[in-house]
């Protein structure tokens, strides 16, 4: 029979008010968004608060804040062109937000989705779960991987709605809905969207 080792006794946490040194000294490596920080640093100034200003306070927080240049904005305004079936023509800009922080490929399919919904949907843990009945594991993946995965789930997901009658702009919402009322007590305890 062999034992498990015995647990290490971790040191209790360092407080702050307990360290000797200069505290403001830290500051030096603060590098959290530095360009959003120094923005919402500047909103002192501001007589009020727009609900944008609001939403990037939000993502500054959560850490998804997204900053695109115009080249970019524009290809996918482009993408509104695009039909039905014709989603792989989005590839270049897909792998183009996979590599701007904050941006994975829910998020990115979600840009794609809000701009021509007839030819993108959402993939995220609960719409992947619904659809294959497994749990989504993509997040470590290559963003290669990741984009092969995302189309064919567009193509499986285009069957699926031809095959129950459900229109093609609209599957993620059911997905995401049909996860959580029939899956809901296998979704406790994931994190990720």
């Amino acid at each position: 029979m062999t034992r498990s080792p015995k647990p290490r006794h971790q040191p209790a946490p360092l407080k702050a008010g307990e360290f000797n040194g200069v505290l403001s000294e830290f500051l030096n490596e603060y590098e959290y968004q530095p360009k959003l920080t120094r923005k919402l640093d500047d909103l002192k100034g501001v007589s009020v608060i727009t609900p944008d200003m609001l939403s990037e306070i939000v993502l500054w927080k959560l850490d998804r804040y997204v900053s695109l240049g115009s080249d970019q904005l524009c290809r996918i305004s482009a993408l509104a062109d695009l039909k039905p079936g014709e989603h792989r023509r989005a590839q270049s800009i897909l792998e183009e937000l996979l590599d701007v922080h904050g941006v994975d490929i829910p998020m990115a399919s979600t840009i794609l989705r809000f701009r021509n919904p007839a030819v993108f949907q959402i993939i995220d843990r609960h719409a992947y779960r619904a659809l294959y009945g497994q749990d989504y594991k993509q997040h470590t993946a290559k963003p290669s991987k990741k984009i092969e995965v995302y189309f064919a789930y567009l193509d499986d997901l285009r069957r699926l709605c031809d095959a129950k009658g459900l229109r093609f702009e609209v599957p993620d919402r059911a997905l995401y809905v049909f996860d959580k009322n029939m899956n809901g007590c296998l979704s406790k305890g994931i994190t990720g969207g």
